[in-house]
């Protein structure tokens, strides 16, 4: 209303009675009123809402008048136009309606350490078939291979830029980068994107670097704190080594403390500072050299030479050279094996115990040797019953017919009866073979630089000689297959 009477009005409330008409305003053209626009933007910048007033006679709502709004408003990114066409069609008035969304920018992702071991590195319990803890295998150790896959790094993702509903760009965080943890005797790989192991050995993440270690060293006793160890290279024990646990590795063994009734693996060569006393359980076997302080009721095989200054009621066998040195130099009891020579200061003892020397074959030959007669004599009584199983039944069909189960194991005891003659002739030969080799063997020498006592048991390749009388300064040797007694040889 223009050109209102305000104090008529202000005159009119202050009466007591309401019963009179007042003017308080000239007659006027009522005026068109068109839809107002409101555009409100979030603080953010990300969104815009659009309010459109009803109209009262004036013009309506357009798309034209919407977008001339938002352009006014710089409104230029997102806009929705299906919600446009919405209100145009549905009429909404006087209501806040999301017109234009902006684009969030996207963070990269971070890059990350796909470590291929166990970083915790922790106890890993196992229990055997009763249900019961085997404390005696812990897997403490991880033993990788060169070129094993270590680690593999899954790198960061650039961020994805955005968009505000102004159309300013907003820029995105790459995500954050990450080196490959390279540690001592780790590599990385050729696609510049992965950790391999350079040899074979240990693999251990040390102050956040993945380290391959050659040596694995057990700075106290194998015990129930370490469980057996089987390591891809080499072990060093500073303290002992209890009864009834077991060192493999590929690499030299070698203990400072004294070996129990353990099981000492390795294929290279072995080392006991302090020697083993092995219970009459205790086994050391190795492919190289093996020297002992001392070796005492143990079962010994060495592919290559034995060095030692005791050895006592065990049973060795020595592919190679066997010398006994040091103080003692001794060699009383059991069974020893070598295949060049063995060489000590005293050999028996007076007690006249019975202590058995070979030399001259290689064990792996004499191996040989012994098995095939087992499987002789094993196939020989497989032979004869399959002989007495023919013989039986063929005495029968001679007086009646054989039921059809009957001939079938008259027939499967006959084919078995030939292969068995077969397998038995050929086992005859190789053996034949083998002792005629044995039979030319002359090389191997025994030699002591103190003496032999009676009650010691000599063996050079088939030829034997048993020690009656004491010997002293004696080299024992082969010669036209006859064991014959020299003086010393160094």
């Amino acid at each position: 209303i223009k050109e209102l009477n305000k104090e008529i009005i202000k005159d009119y409330f202050n009466k007591k009675e309401f019963n009179e008409l007042l003017k308080i305003a000239e007659n006027q053209i009522e005026d068109l009123i068109d839809c107002i626009y409101t555009v409100k933007i979030t603080k953010d910048i990300m969104q815009a809402f659009l309010n459109i007033t009803e109209p009262y006679g004036g013009k309506d709502i357009t798309k034209e008048d919407i977008l001339a709004t938002l352009q006014e408003k710089n409104v230029a990114y997102g806009i929705k136009h299906e919600a446009i066409d919405e209100i145009i069609i549905k009429k909404i008035y006087n209501q806040d309606i999301l017109i234009a969304e902006g684009l969030k920018p996207i963070a990269g992702l971070d890059a990350k350490l796909d470590y291929k071991f166990d970083i915790a590195n922790q106890r890993k319990i196992s229990i055997n078939e009763e249900g019961k803890i085997d404390y005696h295998e812990l897997s403490l150790i991880q033993n990788v291979k060169k070129d094993q896959l270590l680690v593999q790094l899954i790198p960061n993702t650039a961020g994805i830029p955005g968009k505000n509903v102004l159309g300013i760009d907003l820029p995105a965080k790459d995500g954050k980068k990450l080196t490959l943890p390279k540690g001592k005797n780790a590599e990385i790989g050729i696609d510049e994107y992965s950790l391999v192991s350079g040899i074979d050995g240990q693999v251990e993440l040390v102050n956040g670097k993945v380290t391959v270690s050659p040596i694995y060293e057990v700075k106290s006793d194998v015990d129930n704190s370490t469980g057996n160890i089987r390591f891809i290279g080499k072990v060093i024990v500073k303290g002992n080594v209890l009864t009834g646990f077991k060192i493999e590795a590929d690499g030299d063994i070698e203990v400072f403390g004294v070996v129990e009734g353990a099981s000492i693996v390795s294929k290279q060569g072995i080392i006991l500072h302090r020697g083993i006393q092995g219970m009459n359980r205790g086994e050391l076997i190795c492919e190289g050299d093996l020297v002992a302080k001392f070796i005492e009721n143990c079962n010994v095989e060495a592919k290559g030479n034995i060095v030692s200054d005791a050895i006592m009621h065990s049973n060795v066998t020595c592919g190679k050279r066997l010398e006994l040195k040091g103080r003692k130099g001794l060699i009383v009891g059991g069974k020893i094996r070598a295949s060049e020579e063995i060489k000590a200061k005293v050999i028996g003892s007076p007690m006249s115990t019975i202590t058995e020397l070979e030399v001259g074959i290689n064990p792996d030959i004499r191996k040989k040797h012994e098995s095939t007669k087992d499987e002789i004599k094993q196939i020989s009584q497989s032979l004869e019953k399959a002989k007495q199983a023919v013989d039986i039944l063929t005495k029968i069909s001679r007086t009646s017919e054989l039921p059809p189960d009957k001939k079938l194991l008259l027939s499967r005891s006959i084919q078995l009866k030939l292969q068995l003659t077969q397998q038995l002739e050929n086992m005859k030969s190789v053996m034949t073979e083998m002792e005629t080799y044995l039979e030319e063997i002359t090389n191997g020498k025994i030699k002591a630089s103190e003496v032999i006592f009676p009650g010691t048991r000599i063996s050079i390749g088939s030829s034997k000689m048993y020690i009656k009388d004491m010997l002293k300064f004696a080299t024992i040797y082969r010669n036209q297959s006859e064991i014959k007694v020299g003086p010393f040889e160094e």
